[in-house]
């Protein structure tokens, strides 16, 4: 990458880098050459939403800033027709840049980026798409050989997994899977016991019951602290600020839940995907909609 240029965007307190000129744009989305529209879509808002700056603890913002800026240049490139066939003609992204009757700014493009990745409805929408796919398939299942059939583990691997939620989804995939002989039919698995199961389920329902009401409690906060605001932004522009507040309780709380969720979503490299107050916070506001 070339030497970084600080610019501080227009009215936005967001730093922007000169463009990451140095990538290929086909693996840092990690998609084939060949890849249309839709698959280009998809990954990038898995990998947006998996490194955005505002889902990171604040000692790795920095590097998330550096690989969401990345994730947004390789977009940038691959999202456009001409980029792309630019870019495939001559391996050089700053070749992309230089096309005659376009107006691309990277500042202004990052920067829209940057708010609009990672709205509820973003969240959901990335959320609908993804369950039920082969791809969650694939997780569930390789989940399950990793954990040895341990259900309760399967949930703290597998993205956006909801055991209240995914219980007999997971079990069927599972159970057809071991019908097949695609996976072995693990102890743990097979022989969790009634009483066992209902335990974990009612932890997880207690849990769940926890953070939704929290979730209310930090989202009405943010309401209340945007009114005193002038120039208040959009309710959904972004996340930031309810991922800040959320942060900061559970930072209060000597990081433990946070720490689960960087172990879940992040192998470890810190929080990679939406909160799950996130989630919550959303479903509650739909069933007040009803």
């Amino acid at each position: 990458m070339p030497k970084r240029t600080r610019k501080e965007a227009e009215s936005e307190d967001i730093e922007v880098d000169e463009a990451p000129t140095s990538i290929n744009p086909y693996t840092v989305l990690d998609v084939p050459k060949d890849a249309d529209q839709d698959t280009i879509k998809k990954a990038y808002r898995k990998a947006a939403l998996r490194t955005h700056p505002d889902k990171v603890p604040e000692s790795e913002k920095e590097l998330a800033h550096t690989k969401f800026q990345e994730i947004a240049f390789a977009f940038a490139i691959l999202s456009d027709e001409r980029r792309r066939k630019r870019y495939d003609t001559t391996g050089r992204t700053e070749e992309s840049l230089d096309l005659e009757d376009d107006d691309f700014d990277w500042v202004d493009f990052f920067r829209t980026q940057f708010h609009e990745v990672v709205t509820v409805e973003k969240i959901q929408q990335f959320s609908n798409e993804y369950k039920g796919s082969e791809e969650e398939r694939g997780a569930v299942l390789d989940a399950y050989k990793k954990c040895k059939g341990d259900m309760g583990k399967i949930y703290e691997i597998v993205m956006l997994s909801d055991m209240l939620e995914d219980e007999e989804r997971f079990r069927n995939m599972i159970d057809g899977a071991i019908e097949k002989g695609s996976v072995e039919e693990y102890k743990k698995y097979a022989q969790e016991s009634e009483s066992a199961r209902k335990k974990r389920m009612d932890r997880a329902r207690r849990e769940k019951e926890r953070e939704a009401k929290e979730a209310e409690e930090v989202e009405q906060e943010v309401q209340e602290g945007k009114k005193q605001k002038k120039g208040k932004k959009s309710k959904h522009e972004n996340l930031g600020d309810l991922a800040a507040m959320i942060q900061k309780r559970q930072q209060d709380r000597a990081g433990a839940f946070l720490g689960r969720l960087e172990e879940k979503y992040g192998g470890g490299v810190g929080m990679s995907e939406p909160p799950e107050e996130a989630f919550a916070a959303n479903r509650k506001s739909k069933k007040g909609k009803k």
